[in-house]
């Protein structure tokens, strides 16, 4: 995951409408690969060969169960994605659910996602976009049940 810095204005969403998610210790990001539970030898070689890349949090968008920030240009979030997708084929993003996954960085989870997102939208508006420089991927790992926490940060560009 791309974990995303000075996120405070997103994680006040967060606490109220994805409180257990955050409990948990999983710090608001775009998710790379999940699951995923390979040592991460073989993750920091393919991130060693990729360069620091920025992107902005431009608007907030809602499937019908989620609220999240849109991230753009998302290029890179891609490339970086299919490359774990082709080198880890055992690992199936979502587990397989989705044949194309959207980079984005989630704000609230089991919600009526269109209901929810304009008042999202209206509270996020002074700080938006929000511009993001991927400098590394962080690797969780679950170490007690509902609790999560880095386990490895793996540079890119070496």
């Amino acid at each position: 995951m791309i974990a995303i810095d000075d996120a405070e204005p997103f994680d006040e969403i967060r606490r109220e409408l994805m409180p257990a998610t955050v409990a948990a210790g999983i710090p608001f990001h775009v998710t790379l690969l999940f699951p995923f539970g390979e040592p991460a030898d073989e993750a920091r070689a393919l991130f060693a060969d990729r360069e620091p890349f920025a992107f902005e949090l431009t608007r907030v968008s809602a499937w019908p169960e989620v609220v999240y920030l849109v991230p753009e240009p998302d290029g890179e979030l891609r490339a970086c994605m299919t490359a774990l997708f082709e080198r880890f084929p055992q690992w199936p993003p979502y587990g397989g659910i989705n044949a194309d996954v959207i980079p984005h960085a989630t704000l609230a989870e089991d919600v009526d996602g269109p209901a929810v997102r304009d008042e999202i939208e209206r509270r996020l508006a002074p700080h938006l976009p929000h511009r993001c420089q991927a400098r590394d991927v962080s690797l969780l790992e679950r170490f007690a049940p509902d609790r999560w926490r880095e386990r490895e940060r793996l540079p890119l560009g070496g």
